[in-house]
């Protein structure tokens, strides 16, 4: 609700901010924006009015724009305190982490009854490599939240970057029990028991043999063979817009990689290549029945939905180490691999390699 002054000014600010509103819920930020513009137009220094359009700003790409909104608000209302978390997700979209981290910071210290302050905190604290901050910040909220599974596993995370061993164990056990199957927790959990030397626990839980499978797949029957099929997946992802080299905060090196091919509505050869993979996933599903000893066999989603992309790789190419924590399962496959590695040469081995952690500084092993 917009307060103001003439009762026949005050209709007509409800009025646009209802539409406003509206706007927003349809996804029209264009129309947000020139709304709540006219209204600032009235009542320049309404925070309510000001976060709302920055939100709307910030969808349209204008980060500047809309920080500098936002910082209107503050300026006017330093006690507003969605501004100060809102500022802190902008500015850490644009790439400003410790602005981002002041921002979080100052909206702590206005609600430190508020989990979310905490966690954005730690968060971007981990980005700084300023992991000791993380730790605490992440304990600090989990006091407020402790059934969040999802902050567990991030103090577990961090906490192997100062050497935690002990610490980032128990955090990824407590995740598990809060979400059982957690991919992410599990992967850290692995790494957790290793730097503690429990060898024992690290085969039982990361059992390759046991887990892994390989598949090889006939041609779908619109394609003369799998070679043709081969050759229009490498030219649809070669071809695809949104193929690019490095994206940001990913784990492509010296490569490119599209963004998420499922997502297409003319998706051409990916949908009989989802086809075979659904097949290859309930088959898997039936050779790995369900089995309580195991975290990962615990349980099996009865259904779900895939994101698919493509990788090319050149010379020296790679993929750094890395999980995929919002998947319940995994899978890579080859549309074309280098001569190289078809050569019977045992030096070009571990093409794909499986259980190598994400690097943290004090890591033993």
């Amino acid at each position: 609700m917009v307060k103001s002054g003439a009762k026949p000014q005050a209709n007509v600010i409800q009025a646009l901010f209802d539409q406003a509103v509206t706007a927003q819920g349809q996804g029209n930020h264009k129309g947000v924006v020139k709304r709540l513009n006219k209204i600032l137009k009235q009542v320049p220094d309404q925070p309510q009015v000001l976060n709302m359009c920055a939100l709307s700003l910030a969808e349209l790409g204008e980060f500047k724009a809309a920080m500098d909104m936002l910082q209107r608000a503050i300026n006017n209302n330093p006690g507003f305190n969605d501004s100060w978390v809102n500022l802190g997700v902008i500015q850490q979209k644009s790439g400003e982490l410790k602005a981002a981290a002041h921002s979080y910071g100052r909206f702590c210290t206005l609600n430190p009854g508020s989990a979310i302050g905490y966690v954005n905190f730690a968060n971007v604290c981990q980005l700084l490599k300023r992991f000791d901050e993380a730790v605490g910040a992440y304990e600090r909220a989990l006091t407020i939240a402790p059934d969040n599974a999802g902050v567990w596993s991030n103090l577990s995370r961090a906490s192997l970057h100062v050497g935690n061993w002990e610490k980032s164990l128990n955090a990824a056990d407590q995740t598990l029990v809060l979400n059982p199957g957690h991919t992410g927790a599990m992967a850290i959990k692995s790494v957790a028991l290793a730097e503690l030397g429990r060898m024992d626990e690290v085969a039982a839980l990361v059992d390759f043999d046991r887990l892994i499978e390989k598949k090889e797949f006939d041609a779908p029957e619109a394609y003369a063979s799998l070679a043709d099929f081969n050759e229009a997946l490498c030219t649809h992802c070669l071809n695809h817009p949104s193929l690019v080299f490095e994206p940001s905060e990913n784990t492509t090196m010296q490569g490119h990689q599209t963004g998420i091919l499922s997502h297409d509505k003319n998706m051409g050869p990916i949908g009989p290549l989802l086809e075979l993979i659904d097949a290859a996933v309930r088959e898997y599903q039936s050779s790995h029945p369900i089995d309580s000893s195991h975290p990962f066999l615990a349980q099996q989603p009865a259904r779900w939905n895939y994101d698919i992309w493509g990788t090319v790789l050149g010379s020296q190419g790679h993929q750094a180490p890395h999980i995929h924590r919002s998947g319940w399962l995994s899978g890579c496959y080859y549309a074309k691999i280098p001569d190289a590695i078809n050569a019977d040469d045992d030096s070009q081995a571990g093409w794909i390699e499986f259980g190598r952690p994400q690097d943290h500084p004090i890591a033993k092993a």
